[in-house]
């Protein structure tokens, strides 16, 4: 069996596995190991295992990854995140549909300290979504407003996919935050104005009061040790101060701090937090085991080679490849879960990609967008089970309504990083 044959072999085998509900890591695991031992032998199939497994866990670029989550789970346990939002809901308050522009806007702060999607909509499904329903609102206009809004975490830096992505596509992670800053907040601010424009049209909101300037001014004292840690930890990489490893450990560290000081964080909620964060990290770390395995094996049989050489013979266009690219991101995003989805696929899109004259950078920032996407599509989007397993009241129907309207936001997004690249590629040729 040629080594292309075999290569595709291996990508049905994983999706079959999938299919089965096999777990991402043990999925990507038992193609790698069985397709080394086909391609190679046993022997080889053996050492590489053994290799990878020590490779990835020493690895230090991945450090980050358990330090970011830290430093989420303490903002969270903390209560940090439910001041967040009180701030941002006085300051847009007025505005008709102003709770779930409050809920946005307090999601993307957040994420900008936490890193992760699932984390950002699980925290402000239980802050927001009781306020929405005693203002009024309807739920899916509401569930739909969280759900967007978790899914910033994913591309608002520090962001693990990000963190996970430029491991396997050995790019540099500072880049990559750096890359992806103002696309997160572009695709915030076009999350907002469809949040607007539905509670303008339809009759899903009530209307609000307006606070006063002094109430506006007074609810930042809210909010300052969010923008704190983000110009500590963040800024710090973006200065060149720190290395991503030592601003998440000082991002961690800070959060612990300020949550001692405030009194809002005890040492059982230090232990919880630890806790979590391992949990959470090791789950990562056997994904990111299985992957390492799987695109060891892709990369013997040179599949993206392959692939890469029949879209030039076919004399596929740059667009029309990535076109393709693009779809099938979103169609894998409809029932895969999001850092599963990179690690499979990046492996084999990547040298296709670089290959077709694209920077990896941008690269790296559109398939956590897709992710991003996949994270809210319909019918498996991730954020949407996080939100019913914590409101078991409210039908599937009711999400799958909520969040549609907000889908056209990520598509907006990824027009506009391919007709204005510099929105993505500006900030790092400045700081780099």
């Amino acid at each position: 069996m040629s080594g292309f044959a075999l290569g595709l072999s291996g990508i049905g085998l994983m999706f079959v596995l999938l299919f089965l509900r096999q777990p991402v890591w043990l999925s990507l695991a038992i193609v790698g190991i069985l397709g080394n031992i086909i391609y190679n032998s046993l022997n080889t199939a053996q050492y590489v295992a053994g290799t990878v497994f020590f490779d990835t866990a020493s690895n230090y670029n991945l450090s980050v990854v358990p330090l970011f989550v830290l430093m989420g789970e303490v903002a969270s346990g903390s209560r940090m995140s439910s001041e967040l939002f009180k701030a941002a809901r006085v300051i847009v308050s007025g505005l008709r549909g102003g709770l779930a522009v409050a809920s946005l806007a307090a999601s993307g702060a957040f994420g900008a300290i936490c890193g992760s999607s699932v984390a950002t909509a699980a925290t402000m499904t239980r802050i927001a979504m009781p306020e929405m329903r005693k203002a009024g609102y309807d739920d899916g206009y509401s569930s739909g407003a969280i759900a967007a809004g978790g899914s910033l975490g994913i591309l608002i830096p520090p962001s693990i996919i990000l963190v996970i992505y430029g491991s396997i596509a050995e790019q540099s992670i500072a880049r990559l935050f750096a890359a992806s800053l103002l696309p997160g907040i572009v695709l915030m601010l076009i999350y907002i104005a469809v949040a607007l424009w539905l509670a303008r049209r339809s009759g899903l909101v009530p209307s609000e009061v307006s606070a006063s300037l002094l109430e506006r001014l007074m609810s930042l004292r809210h909010a300052w040790q969010f923008a704190l840690l983000f110009v500590i930890s963040i800024g710090g990489i973006y200065a060149g101060v720190f290395s991503p490893n030592e601003a998440a450990s000082i991002g961690a560290f800070g959060a612990i701090v300020l949550g001692l000081l405030r009194r809002s964080l005890d040492l059982a909620g230090i232990v919880k937090a630890v806790q979590s964060s391992v949990l959470v990290s090791c789950a990562l770390f056997m994904i990111v085991i299985g992957a390492t395995l799987f695109s060891q094996f892709i990369v013997q049989t040179r599949l993206p080679d392959t692939l890469l050489a029949l879209a030039q013979d076919a004399d596929l266009s740059p667009a029309m490849v990535m076109a393709l690219i693009i779809v099938i991101y979103i169609v894998m995003g409809c029932f895969l879960e999001g850092i599963g989805m990179v690690l499979i696929t990046v492996p084999v899109f990547l040298p296709v990609v670089v290959g077709y004259g694209f920077d990896p950078i941008l690269f790296g920032v559109l398939v956590a967008v897709l992710v991003e996407l996949g994270l809210i599509t319909p019918p498996v989007g991730m954020n949407l089970f996080i939100i019913r397993a914590q409101v078991p009241d409210m039908s599937m129907g009711a999400l799958y309504r909520g969040i549609l309207p907000f889908l056209i936001a990520p598509v907006i997004l990824i027009a506009l990083i391919f007709a204005f690249p510099q929105l993505t590629l500006w900030l790092p040729a400045v700081l780099y």
